[in-house]
């Protein structure tokens, strides 16, 4: 018989955040590497994009397998109701996928929901 053994992550690090007025704004400020496609987040009225940092330090890897994922930056802007796709005019699309359902990603959408209202 397998042992299947849940391990939440227990905290989310963010380096670097950055707020848009609008989710128009976000995509229209997005950097993608060619071909790769623009996916962004969904919950709590917020629409998100992490950038985790790269696996590819044995640091980062340990602090993973502890339960501490890290996200170089995030960019995110309200959005009070959930779309499937979203476009700027004469620019870029992107998927959103409704993370509403995580428990991580809903909380990390609460906290830069309060980010929205506070002054940079």
């Amino acid at each position: 018989m397998v042992s299947i053994v849940y391990s939440p992550v227990k905290e989310v690090v963010i380096m670097e955040y950055i707020k848009y007025p609008t989710a128009e704004e976000l995509i229209r400020n997005m950097v993608l590497a060619p071909g790769q496609p623009a996916v962004l987040y969904w919950a709590e009225n917020v629409v998100f994009l992490p950038v985790p940092v790269s696996l590819n330090n044995e640091k980062i890897v340990e602090e993973l397998l502890e339960g501490r994922v890290y996200w170089f930056i995030v960019s995110f802007a309200p959005m009070p109701s959930y779309t499937p796709m979203l476009g700027a005019e004469k620019g870029p699309e992107a998927m959103v996928i409704n993370v509403s359902r995580s428990r991580v990603l809903s909380e990390v959408a609460r906290w830069l929901k309060r980010k929205l209202s506070e002054d940079v």
